[in-house]
């Protein structure tokens, strides 16, 4: 979560996280209370590290504001930055202008581990992805102030299908309320209807087409994902990640752990438990280490350019099916 906005205005922020919605709305925040409504674009400036330098960084931190009391400089992706850029806004960070407020957005806390004496200088702001109590927080939150509630099911089908990305959850959930009109509650056959069957709905498809050995049905259903945007790369993801749950929960079954327990400690939504458990019980677990191999070998094959990654996908698929 972040952490709560001050109300005094520091001249610099550093925001650390992944959680991009998060970052956008604090932002967001900071322009509406820093600049005049009047100066449009000319005290507001974002750059990205991946194509900026220092040179520039500090050119524009030491321009005088237009209208505003203040000029915002926002520096995305500041860990893309070369070292020697990363020193020199440091240097200004440790004596800013007092006419620009900067804000620093990196994903990682890696600044602050090589300058840790940057935190006396900074206001720092932490976004770290919300844990799923959070998210079914702050799904029905999202959903209360259009009037919308969301039924279990469904709530459980748009966390598996978008993870922990809010600002895609944030659009989906817009589009639902769209889609759904003047009807109150959003059902999972709406989930499915417009976001598509669940990431994780898809990969116990294909570890059951795996178990049955039938590598055309879970070729067709990876093709079915490719076609909805998913990457092979991010396909191997998520069979790797199924597999490594099954295995888990296999190793805590033979622990003396119940199947309640398991689903609790793994946080396995009610609706899929049955068919989950069916898949623990149908994999050794000498079995499903071997098919994490296989998914890792795909993996790295996948991210070698010379290689075809469709053709590196289905030949995984084909060595899983072969192992049963």
């Amino acid at each position: 979560m972040v952490n709560p906005a001050p109300s005094s205005s520091p001249s610099v922020f550093l925001f650390v996280g992944k959680e991009k919605y998060l970052k956008e709305r604090a932002i967001t925040e900071l322009r509406s209370r820093s600049l005049d409504s009047s100066s449009g674009e000319l005290d507001y400036k974002v750059l990205h590290g991946s194509d900026t330098s220092a040179d520039e960084i500090l050119g524009s931190a030491g321009t005088l504001p237009f209208f505003s009391s203040k000029r915002l400089i926002v520096v995305k992706d500041f860990d893309k930055l070369s070292k020697e850029d990363t020193s020199k806004v440091v240097a200004y960070i440790k004596n800013p202008n007092q006419h620009t407020c900067l804000i620093i957005d990196s994903d990682d806390a890696s600044i602050l581990e090589d300058e840790p004496s940057i935190a006396r200088y900074a206001k720092v702001l932490r976004f770290a992805p919300l844990s799923d109590n959070e998210m079914s927080t702050w799904i029905k939150k999202y959903l209360s102030g259009q009037g919308k509630t969301i039924e279990d099911d469904a709530l459980d089908m748009l966390k598996e299908s978008k993870g922990a990305d809010i600002l895609s959850l944030s659009s989906e959930l817009d589009k639902l309320t769209t889609f759904i009109g003047k009807r109150k509650a959003v059902t999972g056959d709406d989930v499915e209807s417009l976001v598509g069957k669940s990431v994780v709905a898809s990969a116990f498809d294909i570890a059951s087409a795996i178990g049955d050995r039938n590598a055309s049905r879970a070729i067709g259903i990876v093709h079915e994902l490719a076609s909805s945007g998913k990457k092979p790369y991010e396909i191997t993801g998520i069979l790797s990640w199924f597999f490594k749950r099954v295995l888990k929960a296999k190793l805590l079954l033979d622990a003396g752990d119940t199947e309640s327990m398991v689903s609790q400690k793994l946080r396995i939504n009610r609706r899929s438990a049955e068919e989950f458990f069916t898949h623990v019980h149908s994999f050794s677990a000498q079995a499903l280490e071997s098919k994490m191999k296989i998914l890792l070998d795909a993996d790295l094959s996948i991210k070698r350019p010379r290689y075809n990654p469709s053709m590196i996908m289905e030949f995984a698929i084909i060595r899983l099916c072969l192992l049963g």
